[in-house]
């Protein structure tokens, strides 16, 4: 069965995500019973099983066998922002589990505002990376990474084999780069994005567009990044 082209389960796992979100369902409070639920939303208990089971997988309610569902507490990351920003440790030294995962890559002309970022010529060749970052398995955000083709073919290789950016880039002799700029905004996320970040559609994401450069101050990485607004907290450091 099927809702405006998503599956049922999904758009119930939308639905309770949306009112633990909003404050209605809180942290430790126990969902209703299954059997109020599956009346609740019309479905049998095979439907709304799946949707507790995806709730559980992205981190939001934790399932207790004879005892129900939970709602769990959020376990925010603090993400600093300053001259020098590296996501694995980040989050390793908040004693957590980074995980990167490549979603896809492909060459393509720079747009206008790349170019501009990555100080190339209008239409030069780029690489987009577009990976899941992950905590401790839970679903962090979706980024868009940009480098210069002429100088990284061959990044998306790289980073497959080390499922990170600092790591991939070290492989082209970057030993060290630092953060040129920062932008950060909120917007609803794409549908795609969602679906990775686990979220329903209508919690906002924060966007943040960073450019990065080697110490030579030559720019290696336009990025855009789509975080989950209730999973990341920015911090910004001097």
């Amino acid at each position: 069965m099927r809702s405006a082209g998503v599956v049922i389960w999904q758009k119930i796992a939308e639905l309770l995500a949306a009112e633990i979100a909003s404050g209605s369902l809180m942290p430790g409070e126990r969902l209703p019973p299954e059997a109020v639920l599956a009346q609740r939303f019309g479905v049998n208990r095979h439907t709304l099983r799946r949707a507790m089971g995806s709730l559980a997988e992205s981190g939001l309610v934790s399932v207790q066998h004879g005892r129900g569902s939970f709602v769990r507490p959020v376990a925010v990351v603090d993400y600093p922002v300053g001259s020098r920003t590296r996501f694995s440790e980040v989050i390793s030294g908040q004693s957590r589990s980074p995980e990167g995962e490549l979603l896809g890559s492909r060459e393509l002309p720079s747009s206008p505002e790349i170019s501009a970022a990555l100080e190339l010529d209008a239409d030069a060749p780029v690489i987009l990376l577009e990976i899941l970052r992950r905590v401790d398995g839970v679903p962090l955000s979706v980024v868009s990474a940009h480098v210069p083709a002429e100088r990284f073919r061959g990044i998306d290789k790289a980073f497959r084999d080390s499922l990170s950016i600092t790591a991939a880039l070290r492989a082209f002799g970057v030993l060290d780069y630092r953060r040129r700029s920062t932008r950060i905004w909120t917007r609803l996320p794409s549908a795609e994005d969602a679906v990775l970040l686990r979220q329903p559609s209508t919690m906002p994401v924060l966007v943040m567009e960073a450019v990065n450069e080697d110490v030579e101050g030559r720019p290696i990485e336009y990025g855009i990044s789509r975080a989950s607004g209730q999973r990341l907290q920015v911090v910004v450091t001097h």
